[in-house]
């Protein structure tokens, strides 16, 4: 056996290398993989108080290692005519008279840490709020027109992450589902939020906000 081992020790040799190379390599691929996922963003957007149906409220939360910037919040409202594209950055305020409440009340622009929410308005405020920019009467979540149906509300959450300076957006889209009872209700398409970055979705956040920025 020792001669064995003496005669054919370089080969030996280069395979103990070798394999000890794959160890580190695998090591390694676990490592990167753990940093990666702590470093990815991740965004959900989610009722509130499920049990209320278009009464609970929208909520954004942050479930990164870091601190996410809400840049831009897109409602899109689907009927069986046209989408309505909402922006919902900015609370809506009275008309009458100029408005100083504190900046945090004015618009939900800005940070929110790890582990954090943002909450908007309650879903049905958020439905009628962009059926009335499409100039669609609502009556009990519903059209008030038959002839126009309402099917789904989609969100679009524009974030920046910690120093990346390349926007991302938290995506996820409910369906308007009817019951029997005539009860309006939603139903969401996933469980969980999609998160687009390509560079075709950067380039429709640019059309977005040269649209809507003022």
């Amino acid at each position: 056996m020792l001669e064995w081992l003496g005669a054919n020790k370089d080969w030996i040799t280069t395979l103990t290398n070798i394999g000890t190379l794959l160890v580190w390599l695998f090591y390694a691929q676990l490592l990167y993989s753990g940093y990666r996922r702590q470093r990815q963003p991740r965004v959900l957007i989610n009722q509130g108080v499920g049990g209320e149906g278009l009464d609970s409220p929208c909520l954004i939360c942050n479930m990164s290692e870091e601190a996410v910037y809400v840049y831009f919040i897109l409602v899109i409202l689907e009927t069986s005519k046209e989408p309505i594209l909402v922006p919902v950055t900015d609370c809506e305020v009275d008309a009458m008279g100029e408005d100083s409440s504190p900046l945090s009340a004015r618009t939900r622009q800005g940070p929110v840490g790890s582990g954090k929410y943002l909450e908007l308005l309650s879903y049905r405020l958020l439905l009628e709020r962009a059926a009335r920019e499409g100039g669609i009467e609502l009556k009990n979540a519903k059209p008030v027109n038959t002839d126009i149906e309402l099917r789904a509300l989609e969100f679009h959450v524009v974030c920046l992450y910690g120093s990346d300076r390349k926007p991302f957006g938290a995506v996820r889209r409910f369906e308007l589902r009817t019951s029997d009872s005539g009860e309006v209700s939603l139903v969401p398409d996933s469980i969980d939020t999609s998160h687009r970055t390509s560079l075709w979705y950067r380039r429709q956040i640019r059309q977005w906000l040269k649209r809507y920025s003022t």
